[in-house]
């Protein structure tokens, strides 16, 4: 009976642990993810995870967002001073069109490695207003770029970046291009509920 009570005390005690988190990171129809770093307000059946990576070479912070029922995800990279300058020197970067060109580049040369016939259908350079910063954009579409159930299917992958106070940021939306396509109002959501702390 004691060994019964304590089951039940445990799930209790579980499940309002839940709840609290669940009720108190509720906005709407949406979960807030907030830190010092960043706030983001996402759907609440999407998959997200957070992490830092702390190393000589500078502070990193990244979040991986991604939908449950599509094949694309959307990653955030915060860099602090240190890791911006060491990130920038390393791969001879000069501004964020550099960075964001430079990932483009690793993400196709990348593909290229999985599938040596995957080739660049589409691509687009420029700039755009993000968070009321300046930011540089790249987008590829790469022909048989990614590879689920044994097939492959165009991917679309589109980098965004910017430096402010010293600090680089990092935005990548990437998956399967009908997935992106469908997911392209919410993404734009997404970025307009989102704030980068710096």
């Amino acid at each position: 009976m004691i060994f019964l009570l304590m089951i039940l005390g445990s799930l209790l005690v579980g499940f309002l642990v839940i709840y609290e988190i669940v009720t108190t990171h509720s906005v709407g129809e949406y979960f807030r993810l907030e830190n010092r770093f960043i706030k983001i307000d996402l759907p609440r059946n999407w998959f997200v995870y957070s992490w830092k990576i702390k190393n000589s070479t500078g502070d990193i912070y990244n979040v991986f967002l991604a939908p449950s029922d599509l094949l694309s995800a959307i990653i955030f990279k915060i860099h602090d001073e240190e890791a911006t300058q060491n990130f920038m020197k390393e791969y001879n970067l000069t501004d964020a069109l550099s960075v964001a060109t430079f990932e483009i580049r690793r993400v196709y040369n990348w593909t290229q490695s999985k599938n040596e016939n995957a080739s660049i259908i589409f691509e687009e350079t420029g700039e755009i207003e993000l968070f009321k910063k300046q930011a540089s954009y790249s987008k590829i579409i790469v022909k048989d770029g990614i590879e689920t159930d044994g097939k492959f299917y165009d991917m679309s992958f589109l980098m965004m970046s910017y430096i402010q106070n010293q600090k680089l940021v990092e935005i990548a939306f990437w998956g399967k291009k009908e997935d992106c396509e469908k997911m392209s109002d919410l993404f734009e959501t997404i970025l307009n509920s989102t704030e980068i702390r710096m």
